[in-house]
Parts: structure tokens; C-alpha cells; sequence
């Protein structure tokens, strides 16, 4: 075990900052090709103890920033497909009003 907290638990955490690191830039593939070994880190069965516990904390806090940037990122493009979805209703009755189709 590792000063801070089991070894796993540390790998743990440096995915989950890389996952950050990720997201933070858009990297959406880098984010979602980091997961699974997560995952799978975090399904382990730890000691317990102040260090795992303290571990987790701060996994859990790093989980709840990385989940406000996938909303982040979901709400723009929802954004953006309500915007070209609006666009090509007004091409559309623009082309039908014209005569172009």
C-alpha cells in the first residue's frame, strides 16, 4: 500500500485526473478509452481505512467534476443540434415557399 491509499485505488486516481485532463480539452475518445480500466479499479474490494477512505473521498470529488463537464459538454451539443435543427426548418419553408423543391 502506497502512502495515500491502496495501490489500485491510486491507479484510480491518476485515470480519473487524466480523465479530467481529457475532458477538460474535448478529448471525448481519450475520456471513454480510460474508463473501462477505472471501472474496473473501482469495482475491487479495499481495506478499510482512513487512507481508502480518503482515497475514495477525493475520487468521488474528482467523479463529480468530471460529470459536470460531460453535462457541460452534453448541454452544447444539445445546443447546437436545436440550433441546426432550427436552421433547417427555416431552409426548408424557405425552399417550399420558393418554389425551389
Amino acid at each position: 500500500m502506497s502512502d495515500s491509499g491502496p495501490p489500485d485505488l491510486d491507479r484510480a486516481v491518476q485515470l480519473i485526473g487524466q480523465m479530467l485532463d481529457a475532458a477538460r480539452v474535448g478529448d471525448w475518445p481519450r475520456v471513454t478509452s480510460l474508463q473501462p480500466e477505472c471501472d474496473a479499479l473501482l469495482r475491487r474490494r479495499y481495506p478499510a481505512g482512513e487512507s481508502t477512505r480518503q482515497v475514495l473521498l477525493a475520487l468521488q470529488a474528482q467523479h463529480r467534476n468530471l460529470s459536470e463537464l460531460v453535462a457541460q459538454a452534453r448541454d452544447g451539443i444539445a445546443r447546437e443540434l436545436a440550433r441546426h435543427a432550427q436552421t433547417h426548418r427555416a431552409l426548408s419553408a424557405y425552399l417550399d415557399s420558393s418554389g425551389a423543391r
